[in-house]
């Protein structure tokens, strides 16, 4: 027949692994903070131990006696077999290796397994004696017994091999004798277990002292229990492992075996595992409170001053920006022109078109024509080609986005100046001066030059097309353009006339209808450059308004993505920061 407390067994494993899960989550949250990977080694040894105990849930129950030199374990595990399966001697230590009593159908390849580690050049074969009996009567049925070595021990193999039992264990018996009770070394051992394993404290050899001596050497037990290794409910018993042997009724005997097989029985020992498992938890729980005491008021204080310094630091690179893109009024102002003068094909949009080299170079060569008309071709032509470089080399400068940018060393130094207090901190946190999400002063150049980019190229790319195809311009073309069709209407109805009527019109007469088509195209491109050249104002000041609004968006993703680390890790930190309470809530587990 099962117990009735089966259920509650095979549950264990599966509510385990989902907290053993959370768990990880949250430890791996908050690595990478120098708190934490400070203390790596210790909250892996406790996750390892958890996962231990995981995959030992729902095996048979160990139950490990642990010791100085002398306490009398060997003898205390053949008064539990009832047999001399374990050596006793006046040699010291007389446990050298592991003596293992289970069951015949119990698996027992965790404690002989590699895990253990042996001594170099030592075969591990032979270094765990395991000794079976029938799991199907006597008081240690399904229970495993381990006699391990002492942990006082000089050889420190023997230590490291009853610490690794020790991990491997569900209850612990630790035997003490009159000397040992204070050793610092038997006290140290416990405390590396005290809550996360069930203890059982055994004064052996008590048929050597007195009566007042025993309930002395009782009580000083009892207060370590209490006030070192928080085990006020732990029984602490007195018995004579030797006198046991040969007679049942020896003094504390019976009160003995009863309590350890009202921890170790199958109806007990899920929770004493659950209880271990809490224990393993609070331990956790406590190293993850000193590393909350350390880092929790960083981790809350950096993203409040990383955004304060990025404001200012965008405040300054807007203000280095803005004055980089009124130097680049003209530019604008040449490029809007262009835009313009693509849209109107007539007389006006060619002026438009025109550079002032290119007009300058024209005025000259009607100036020359009626003395030199090859020289005037000559410097229409040149003039002409000047302007097209010209048009050439501003059109590569207003496309150069790293000009709009503050020198990199202008931006490094802004950048350590108004984020040293963020960086400090950050460092302080990780170790690094750009952890937990701070960009580097590289990737906030880079961020800061992509939101200058995509403003100035929205610019070049929709809004000044835009302002040149809705300018006034689309209503007066016709109008500007007709002098100039009159003008020439008028010259070619004299040239004509005069062919006609044998009276040719001169040089002079055409060469003054060039200069008057001159004098008003320059008029007229004069004008509308000046009323666009407002427009581009306009749009100067919107980009340099885009500009500042990219970049706060920018301080706005990374004051969130901060926000969102800082979030995850103080909830990571607070859930750990309850750990034990949240365990025994789960596991339905009572103190």
């Amino acid at each position: 027949m099962k117990s009735p407390d089966s259920h509650s067994a095979r549950s264990l494993r599966p509510q385990l692994q989902a907290l053993r899960r959370e768990l990880h989550r949250d430890i791996e949250s908050l690595r990478g903070l120098r708190s934490v990977d400070d203390r790596g080694f210790e909250i892996d040894e406790l996750l390892a131990d958890l996962d231990r105990q995981l995959e030992r849930s729902g095996r048979a129950a160990v139950i490990t006696l642990v010791g100085a030199t002398g306490a009398g374990k060997s003898t205390l595990l053949n008064a539990l077999a009832g047999s001399k399966i374990a050596l006793e001697g006046v040699d010291r230590p007389t446990t050298r290796h592991p003596v293992v009593y289970a069951p015949r159908d119990a698996d027992v390849s965790e404690l002989v397994g590699a895990e253990i580690e042996q001594p170099e050049g030592r075969d591990s074969e032979g270094e765990v004696r395991v000794v079976r009996y029938s799991g199907e009567s006597g008081p240690w049925s399904a229970q495993i017994l381990v006699d391990a070595p002492d942990m006082n021990s000089i050889d420190e193999q023997h230590r490291a091999t009853v610490t690794a039992l020790a991990e491997r264990s569900d209850v612990l018996v630790v035997v003490l004798h009159r000397q040992s009770i204070l050793e610092e070394s038997a006290v140290s051992f416990v405390d590396a277990f005290a809550g996360r394993r069930q203890l059982l404290f055994v004064l052996n050899r008590i048929d050597e002292v007195t009566e007042e001596s025993r309930q002395g050497l009782l009580a000083q037990v009892r207060e370590l229990a209490t006030d070192r290794w928080d085990a006020p409910n732990a029984p602490v018993l007195a018995i004579s492992a030797r006198d046991a042997q040969s007679q049942p009724n020896a003094h504390g005997w019976s009160e003995f075996c009863a309590s350890l097989q009202n921890l170790a029985r199958e109806s007990a020992i899920s929770g004493v595992r659950r209880l271990n498992a809490i224990g393993t938890a609070s331990r956790i729980q406590s190293l993850f409170q000193r590393i909350e005491q350390d880092a929790g008021a960083d981790i809350e204080a950096l993203p409040g001053e990383a955004e304060a310094g990025f404001q200012t630091l965008v405040e300054r690179c807007s203000a280095e920006v803005s004055t980089r893109l009124e130097l680049r009024r003209a530019d604008l102002c040449e490029l809007l022109w262009g835009e313009a003068a693509k849209r109107w094909d007539g007389p006006g949009g060619w002026a438009l078109r025109t550079g002032n080299i290119g007009s300058v170079g024209l005025g000259s060569a009607a100036a020359l024509a009626t003395r030199n008309p090859l020289l005037a071709a000559g410097a229409a032509a040149g003039a002409l080609a000047a302007d097209k470089l010209q048009q050439s080399v501003r059109q590569h400068r207003v496309t150069d986005v790293t000009g709009l940018m503050p020198a990199s060393t202008d931006f490094d130094s802004w950048y350590i100046d108004t984020l040293s207090a963020a960086r400090v901190r950050a460092a302080r946190l990780t170790g690094s001066t750009d952890g937990l999400g701070l960009p580097s002063a590289e990737q906030a150049r880079a961020d800061a030059t992509l939101a200058v980019a995509e403003s100035w190229n929205t610019l070049l790319e929709r809004d000044l097309p835009a302002a040149a195809e809705n300018s006034a311009l689309r209503f007066l073309r016709i109008a500007l353009d007709l002098p100039v069709y009159g003008l020439a209407a008028w010259v070619m109805y004299n040239v004509g006339h005069g062919f006609v009527v044998g009276q040719y019109a001169g040089v002079d007469f055409l060469l003054n209808a060039v200069l008057i088509l001159a004098a008003y195209l320059f008029a007229v491109r004069l004008v509308v450059r000046r009323g666009l050249s407002l427009t581009a104002r306009r749009l100067l000041k919107d980009v340099i308004s885009r500009t500042k609004e990219a970049l706060g968006h920018r301080v706005d993703a990374i004051s969130a993505d901060l926000t969102r680390i800082r979030a995850e890790r103080s909830s990571a930190l607070e859930r750990i920061g309850h750990l034990e309470d949240h365990w025994r809530s789960k596991l339905g587990a009572t103190s």
